[in-house]
């Protein structure tokens, strides 16, 4: 019941009153209709789900870089809250990761991916909008979502799509937390969190959105909803103009 009166505050009332009655992490809430986050795409290897990803194109997608570092046979799923059934499937054709990327440190941790037959835009399928490039003013408050599991090693685990709201953490202040890790953050990272929400396991790939425009990518963090390590994300402003070379590369060719 409880669950049931939460997702009526959700559809009525959108995203201010949700991220105010939820406490849990992504995957601790309630499951968020597809139509609050049109943009997002499940990514899958041989059926399996592995990451998320948002649409930027109805034939290009933007996800983190760790989630398809190794070649392998992708599919996507948009216009679905689950990530194995409904909406539409597709296969990836291209996969483009950042050429900085670095694994171990997660550095520029972006990719993109191009898809055989565009989508079909509409309804519970749209495209995020990106920010302007370089963008250094970030909302404070923004809604992260996706298929993520609270145990990595639950096996009978169903992905169904969750979301919460965080934070943007002052930038200093993560430095100064991921220091005690030895974890670079650098000027292409954003950190977001909040007292008990943030992204967790199988949730890397998926933007941090603020009416309709993406600001970050789900990259690591420690654990999930740590107080002392907040969320890290890809600062997607800093790579908006690399984005846009990449889809405008390929069309000429």
């Amino acid at each position: 019941m409880m669950k049931l009166l939460a997702l009526v505050l959700l559809l009525i009332c959108g995203y201010k009153t949700w991220a105010k009655t939820q406490q849990g992490r992504i995957v601790g809430g309630v499951d968020l209709p597809i139509h609050l986050s049109p943009w997002l795409a499940s990514i899958s290897v041989h059926g399996n789900y592995t990451c998320s990803s948002a649409l930027i194109t109805s034939q290009w997608l933007v996800t983190a870089g760790h989630c398809v570092y190794y070649p392998d046979q992708y599919s996507v799923r948009a216009g679905s809250a689950s990530a194995d059934e409904g909406g539409q499937r597709r296969d990836v054709v291209k996969v483009i990761i950042h050429p900085d990327f670095k694994l171990q440190t997660l550095e520029n941790d972006i990719a993109l991916l191009k898809i055989g037959k565009p989508f079909a835009l509409g309804g519970s399928v749209q495209l995020v909008k990106l920010p302007l490039p370089g963008l250094n003013i970030l909302p404070r408050t923004l809604l992260v979502a996706g298929w993520g599991n609270p145990e990595p090693t639950d096996a009978d685990f169903e992905p169904k799509l969750r979301g919460t709201m965080v934070e943007v953490i002052d930038h200093r202040r993560c430095q100064r937390l991921y220091a005690h890790l030895n974890r670079p953050i650098t000027d292409d990272m954003v950190c977001a969190a909040a007292d008990g929400r943030d992204h967790c396991y199988g949730d890397s790939g998926a933007p941090l959105v603020h009416r309709g425009s993406s600001y970050g990518i789900v990259s690591f963090a420690y654990g999930c909803a740590d107080p002392h390590f907040p969320g890290v994300y890809t600062r997607l402003a800093n790579y908006v103009t690399w984005v846009f070379n990449v889809i405008e590369t390929d069309r000429k060719n």
